[in-house]
C-alpha cells in the first residue's frame, strides 16, 4: 500500500466491511490474475461489447468490478443493464456497483409507477432517463416479471467494494467521514474527492468523464498522484470510450471508436 491514512478504517472503523449494507468485500485477492474496473457505460452497448472483445476477460481468473451508470444518454440502456445483470448472475467473481443514474431511476419509481405515463418531469428524466423509462415500460408491457427482476437487480447494486486492503471501488468517490454518513454522497461527489483524497488505498471511480476534468485529456483513464483511478472516459461522447483498468498493474483497455 501507499502512504496516507487507512481509508477502510476511516469508512468502516474496526468492523468487517461486509457487515455493512451496500458493501461488497473481497478479502483474498491473491487468486486473481487481474482486478478490473469498468467505467461508465451509459447505454452504449456496441462499445461495451467491443471493450470485452479487447480486454480478454477470463471469468475464472479475473475479478470484475462495474463502477455503475449502465443507463441513460446512450440508445441501448436496457440492453446494457441486462448484459451487466447477465454477467453478474453467470459468473462468481463479479461486483456490480450503483451509479447516480441508477439511483435516480430508483428515486423516480418511489414517486411514480411504471404505468404512470404522465410522469414526464423529474431530475432523472432531465438527465437522460427518458429513453430508459420508455424501454423499461416496453419491458413491463411484454413481461411484468422480467421488469420486476430488472428493477430488483438495480435495487441490489452495491455502493462500494473493498478488495483486499489495497483497493476501493465506488461510483463517484467518498469524503473523510464514516460510510454510513455519506451513502448518497458517494454517488455524486466530484472535486472534493478528487482534490481532497489522501488515503493509502488505490480508489477506482467513474462518474465524471476525464475529458471534462482535463482539457488536455486524450480520453484514456487517469491515475492521479493521490491514488485515484479516473475510469470514466466519456462512453456517450462521440470522441469517448468505455474503459477497463487493471488496478493491479495499471494496464487498461478501451472500446473501439464509435461507428456511424
Amino acid at each position: 500500500m501507499l502512504g496516507g491514512y487507512d481509508s477502510i478504517e476511516l469508512l468502516f472503523g474496526k468492523e468487517n466491511p461486509s457487515f455493512f449494507d451496500g458493501v461488497a468485500f473481497v478479502s483474498d485477492i491473491s487468486r486473481f490474475r487481474r482486478i478490473l474496473a469498468v467505467g461508465d457505460i451509459h447505454g452504449e452497448y456496441q462499445r461495451m461489447r467491443s471493450l470485452f472483445d479487447a480486454m480478454d476477460y477470463r471469468p475464472e481468473e479475473d475479478l470484475l468490478v462495474f463502477l455503475g451508470d449502465y443507463i441513460d444518454r446512450g440508445a441501448e440502456s436496457l440492453r446494457c443493464l441486462a448484459e451487466v445483470k447477465s454477467i453478474s448472475e453467470t459468473y462468481q467473481n463479479v461486483i456490480t456497483l450503483r451509479g447516480n443514474h441508477e439511483s435516480l431511476l430508483l428515486d423516480h419509481f418511489v414517486e411514480h409507477g411504471i404505468e404512470d405515463i404522465i410522469a414526464r418531469e423529474g431530475i432523472w428524466l432531465e438527465n437522460g432517463g427518458d429513453d430508459t423509462l420508455y424501454q423499461l415500460r416496453r419491458l413491463y408491457e411484454k413481461s411484468p416479471s422480467e421488469f420486476e427482476s430488472m428493477l430488483g437487480f438495480v435495487k441490489g447494486l452495491k455502493r462500494i467494494a473493498v478488495v483486499g486492503r489495497e483497493f476501493i471501488f465506488t461510483h463517484a468517490g467518498f469524503l473523510k467521514k464514516p460510510y454510513l454518513k455519506q451513502k448518497e454522497e458517494m454517488l455524486w461527489v466530484r472535486r472534493d474527492f478528487y482534490n481532497g483524497y489522501a488515503g493509502k488505498q488505490i480508489v477506482a471511480v467513474g462518474h465524471t468523464p476525464v475529458q471534462r476534468l482535463r482539457a488536455e485529456s486524450d480520453g484514456t483513464p487517469i491515475l492521479q498522484k493521490n491514488h485515484i483511478w479516473l475510469c470514466d472516459t466519456g462512453s456517450f461522447r462521440y470522441d469517448g470510450h468505455i474503459s477497463c483498468v487493471d488496478v493491479k498493474t495499471g494496464e487498461f483497455w478501451q472500446s473501439e471508436d464509435k461507428m456511424e
